[in-house]
């Protein structure tokens, strides 16, 4: 009888013993994803001002080079050479100040067609861009500058749009192109590895782009990066924002809305399990 009683009270106690363990392991679980949970929230926060950042300097410099009468003689007489070599050595001086390496500045008249792109000001062709650059339109209406992304026919940028005026006649817009580069370096750095995936359907706007293959997934295409470290997800058709883990590799992403509140694709985060998010506060 002794030893039954034993053999019952050894059971239950390695029983409870067991449920201990396995709550612990649940607790341990969740705060290790809550924690993780937190470090991802911080890093897309970091990204969001990041790009606030880099719009918001954007938007200042179409502020104040809309207002300059270069680019309003521009404009006013559609003629490129009153503000050509002025803008050439506004970009020049941006590098140099190391504020933004790779900006560019297009010019858009007031029946939205391209007026001048700084970096191709030798084409003499209009071409229209009614069809896909539909903040154009807002801005002509209300009046008042727009930043964001949006895909043109030279690909997906950072853009700072702003009406030109001269007194209350409206002219056209001015408007300043950033690439992804800096971004990209700045998460680099911290061993984060920062992707741009615009939705393959738009490759049909972005045409004076061709995207090399190498660069492919099957929904997207990658528009920053000159290498394809996302092999590993292919086939990945995201939603909304979340995350995947496959093998020891995260992979953040959050959909990117454009400036007329359309899903082009998504930004992506990658990094290895071992790597620490501490550096990241948002």
């Amino acid at each position: 009888m002794k030893e039954k009683k034993f053999f019952l009270s050894a059971t239950l106690m390695l029983l409870f013993g067991a449920l201990l363990l396995f709550l612990y392991q649940k607790s341990m679980a969740y705060e290790e994803e809550e924690a993780l949970q937190k470090q991802m929230d911080s890093l897309l926060l970091t990204l969001h001002n990041k790009i606030k950042e880099t719009t918001t300097i954007s938007l200042a410099s179409s502020v104040v080079l809309a207002k300059n009468p270069y680019v309003i003689a521009c404009l006013k007489e559609q003629k490129k050479e009153p503000c050509l070599d002025y803008l050439i050595d506004i970009k020049n001086t941006l590098a140099l100040a190391n504020v933004f390496e790779n900006a560019r500045f297009h010019l858009h008249t007031k029946t939205f067609k391209s007026f001048m792109r700084l970096w191709d000001y030798d084409n003499t062709h209009h071409d229209d861009l009614s069809a896909f650059r539909h903040a154009l339109e807002k801005i002509k209406a209300t009046k008042r500058p727009i930043d964001g992304v949006e895909i043109g026919r030279h690909g997906m940028f950072l853009r700072a749009i702003v009406p030109v005026m001269e007194k209350n006649e409206y002219l056209g817009t001015f408007e300043t192109v950033v690439d992804f580069k800096a971004l990209s370096d700045y998460f680099t750095k911290d061993g984060v590895m920062f992707y741009v995936l615009m939705k393959k359907e738009y490759c049909a706007i972005a045409n004076a782009v061709v995207y090399d293959e190498k660069l492919m997934l099957d929904n997207y295409t990658i528009v920053n990066q000159p290498i394809n470290g996302l092999h590993f997800i292919k086939e990945v058709n995201f939603q909304g924002t979340g995350y995947i883990k496959k093998g020891d590799n995260y992979v953040l992403y959050t959909p990117i809305m454009d400036l007329n509140g359309e899903n082009v694709g998504f930004f992506v985060l990658t990094w290895k399990e071992s790597l620490s998010l501490a550096s990241f506060k948002g």
